[in-house]
Parts: structure tokens; sequence; C-alpha cells
């Protein structure tokens, strides 16, 4: 078994989650999963869409989570493809986070508010949700796939940014602190582009990191 040729990774566009606050998010009346792109994000997906294109062409392999906003996302820079959905590449459920304020919370739930600052953001699972590591399950047997079917292919995916983040922890050997560093840091922006190559290192397949975080829109959309 060996890793496909080329696999490039897009953080989706600009949602309506992303221009709300944790709080406002909460009380907007519409499920995570289901979130549009704005107007804004259109558009650096056109931007990004352009850019590989231009770049690579068509790809053998389009991957796409099941959340509204990486499937606008693809079919804005790539339209008329077919593509894999795939629910391992979904962000991680937050459980009763997503439908109630802070305030909410800590009327109600104090006790789970204590449990999260106890665990901490790696570890903590709130109910009806999922923590780092349950998503780092879902990221390696993705990454399984790839490695098993997918062999010198070039192969393109919608993600999301936390999942980017665990993925990259699972390629590289990050540790929990560098992983939650990344997260804090935001390092991956709506509509970017991460690449990875199927090289060999030292007479084995490996992914190698060749570029990170590639903003084809910035500059232009303000």
């Amino acid at each position: 078994m060996a890793w496909p040729k080329l696999i490039v990774f897009v953080r989706h566009a600009e949602s309506e989650g992303n221009i709300r606050s944790v709080d406002e998010r909460a009380e907007f009346d519409l499920s995570t999963h289901l979130y549009n792109l704005t107007p804004r994000g259109i558009q650096q997906a056109e931007l990004t869409g352009k850019y590989l294109q231009e770049r690579f062409g068509n790809f053998d392999l389009y991957y796409q989570s099941y959340y509204a906003r990486t499937r606008q996302t693809l079919e804005t820079m790539y339209p008329g493809v077919r593509v894999y959905e795939d629910a391992r590449l979904a962000e991680a459920q937050r459980g009763i986070w997503h439908t109630m304020t802070k305030a909410q919370m800590a009327e109600r739930f104090p006790e789970e508010i204590a449990r999260k600052e106890r665990e901490g953001l790696y570890h903590y699972r709130p109910w009806g949700g999922e923590n780092w590591a349950d998503v780092e399950l879902r990221v390696h047997s993705f990454l399984g796939t790839l490695n098993r079917d997918y062999e010198g292919q070039r192969v393109l995916c919608a993600v999301h940014g936390q999942w980017l983040i665990v993925l990259q922890r699972l390629i590289h050997h990050l540790s929990i602190e560098e992983s939650l560093d990344k997260y804090h840091n935001g390092v991956f922006a709506n509509a970017s582009v991460t690449i990875y190559e199927g090289q060999e290192v030292n007479g084995k397949s490996r992914l190698v990191l060749t570029e990170e975080n590639t903003i084809p829109w910035k500059g232009i959309i303000a």
C-alpha cells in the first residue's frame, strides 16, 4: 500500500457560523451542519477553485463531509464533479454546547462547565458530543482508506479547521499541547489550501507537507 500522489485539503469557506459568536450560534435556529456559506464565503470558494483549477486541473477523486458548508465549498470550486460524502470528515460534535448559551449552561449545568475546565479542551466530551480523541479515530480511519485505495492518485478534500489540526497531529506526531496551540492560533483560514504529497522517504511511502494554509483570496476579498 502507498499514499496518493497528491492530497489537497481545503477548509470550507466562510459560513453563517463563522460570522456569529458562540452564544449567537447557540441561539441560531439552524443545526450546525446546515450552516450555509455567506456571500463572502462563496467568493472565497470561487477564487480558491480558480486557483486550484489553474494549478492542478481536475482531480481523480473528490471528498467532502456531509456539512452544507463543505458541500457548497466543493461544488463552487469544482461544479459538476462526482463527490464522495464521508461522515469521517465531519467537524467535532459539541453536543449541548451547540444549543445553549454560556449563561444558560452556567444556570442549568454549572457542574458541566466545571468538568470542561477540569478535563481540558482535548479530553472533554460534552453530552451528545465528541472530544478530540473521538475525531482522531475518524481521521485515522479516513487516512487508512486513502492509503489502501488511492495509491498514486490525486485527491481533493473539503474539510473543517479542527479536523485539519487533528489530521496534522496524526501525520506529524504533534503533542496535545502543540495541537491546541494550532487551534488557539487559528492556523487554517476559510477556503485555505493545505497540500500533502505521497513521497518515498527512506524506502517507505510517506505523506510530506508541501504547502500549508495558502489563502488564494487574500488581498482580493476584504
